[in-house]
């Protein structure tokens, strides 16, 4: 029998309490967490690992912005990773950077005010979304 391959949450997100919250509820859940620096690592996870969901800061230092757009194209692009989950969140005061990432392919875009409400259930359907399939 072949071993399925790692499931994992895909997370770019460089502010600290954001982060924080997310490992926090990631860990409650049972669920691994891979949080991607670079767009080397992005690549790199992408090859090892089966993603439930990927979470994008639009504001990350380095993968935030139109980066973030390549990187969710990137991710549906791939075969074994097309039906991830995405969501990115950005400050409600750039509607353009929160309208750029929809058309860029995230399924869903939040202001980071919804994001920090809403982002325990995403975790939480991720989970789910892990467990029923091992």
């Amino acid at each position: 029998m072949m071993m399925e391959e790692a499931k994992r949450v895909f997370v770019v997100c460089s502010d600290l309490m954001f982060s924080g919250g997310i490992r926090a509820e990631g860990s409650s859940q049972g669920i691994l967490l891979e949080f991607i620096d670079s767009e080397e690592r992005f690549q790199e996870a992408l090859d090892s690992f089966r993603v439930t969901l990927f979470m994008s800061d639009l504001h990350h230092h380095k993968l935030g912005g139109e980066r973030a757009g390549e990187l969710v194209k990137k991710l549906k692009a791939s075969e074994k990773n097309k039906d991830a989950h995405t969501i990115a969140w950005g400050k409600h005061t750039e509607p353009e950077l929160l309208k750029s990432a929809m058309r860029a392919g995230f399924d869903k875009v939040v202001p980071r005010s919804l994001f920090v409400k809403e982002m325990p259930g995403y975790i939480r359907q991720a989970a789910r979304g892990i467990q029923v399939s091992e």
